[in-house]
Formats: structure tokens, C-alpha cells, sequence
């Protein structure tokens, strides 16, 4: 969990699994992690000013929409991870 208006050392979100997306709905970003497929997926909104995360960790099969790369403060936000076995 992440504290608005306060200085966390833990601002990262970390999407991961199969179906993980960010994308855009009313002038919102929308974060949908779906790690576990037999459960429902968890679905945050935030504008992009009020985002809490200072990182967002991708790690496994997800989208990203096109819309989301047009801002430019998200561009510094995204990571991926690349595991290999």
C-alpha cells in the first residue's frame, strides 16, 4: 500500500502474470494486474498527476496501450523484467 502525500521508499507496482494491462479510460490510467487467472483481476485508476508509484515493474504477458506511451510522465515509470529459465 502506498501513502498519498507521503514519502515512501516503496512507490513501485508490480504487475504481473498472464493479462496484465495499462491503458487508458477517462483521462485515467488504468492499471489491471492479473496474476492470478482463477480470481479476479485487480483494477486501479489514477490520473497521471495523482499516480502514487514512482516505478511500475512489468513481469510476465501484458499489453500496453499505445495512449499510455503518449505521456510523457509515464515513460520513466515502466520497467521490465526479463526472467529467463
Amino acid at each position: 500500500m502506498t501513502l498519498v502525500g507521503k514519502k515512501n521508499h516503496y512507490n513501485v507496482k508490480f504487475l504481473k502474470g498472464y493479462g496484465f494491462s495499462i491503458n487508458v479510460k477517462d483521462s485515467k490510467i488504468v492499471l489491471k494486474n492479473c496474476y492470478d487467472p482463477f480470481s479476479e483481476p485487480q483494477i486501479e485508476e489514477w490520473y497521471v498527476k495523482n499516480m502514487p508509484y514512482e516505478k511500475i515493474v512489468l513481469s510476465g504477458k501484458g499489453y500496453i496501450s499505445t495512449e499510455v506511451l503518449t505521456y510523457p510522465l509515464l515513460n520513466s515509470l515502466f520497467y521490465q523484467m526479463n526472467i529467463s529459465a
